[in-house]
């Protein structure tokens, strides 16, 4: 199955905003070096709104994407053999992560993706490849689906 995700936030909306709004009051006051600066911080977190993460998980990989509207920046295929633990953590009240740690690559953190079976999966694919799974106790208390036998 796939799975989506998409970071920007209440956040990003609000830095975007008081950029924006910095940026034009710059601008009036014939303050351009800042004006650029601060317009362009803006123009960059208006383009991240339109970036999607991807993941799906096969029996013996994960892939995982990375796509501006649609066009596939990154791709990486991580196999089983690649893989040294999968840690799967609560952040916030509200969220869960898994981060997969490689051999190869830097670690790829998963977070926000919907819909939240992919973290039961992940759980099932590393039980079933006989790799290290590390569970905090926060991401056990919260949610009771998954046991802590792993």
């Amino acid at each position: 199955m796939t799975y989506n995700a998409k970071y920007p936030t209440v956040v990003h909306s609000f830095i975007l905003s008081l950029m924006l709004v910095q940026g034009i009051y710059q601008l009036l006051h014939e303050n351009y070096g800042r004006a650029v600066v601060q317009l362009s911080i803006a123009f960059i977190i208006a383009f991240s709104y339109f970036i999607r993460y991807q993941v799906r998980v096969n029996k013996t990989s994960i892939h995982y994407q990375v796509m501006f509207l649609h066009v596939v920046l990154t791709s990486k295929e991580i196999s089983c053999m690649d893989i040294s633990k999968i840690v799967f953590k609560q952040i916030g009240r509200s969220s869960r992560a898994a981060y997969i740690f490689t051999n190869k690559f830097l670690p790829v953190r998963l977070v926000n993706f919907k819909p939240e079976s992919m973290y039961g999966e992940l759980h099932s694919f590393g039980k079933n490849n006989l790799l290290t799974i590390v569970m905090k106790d926060d991401f056990l208390y919260k949610r009771q689906e998954i046991s802590k036998e792993s």
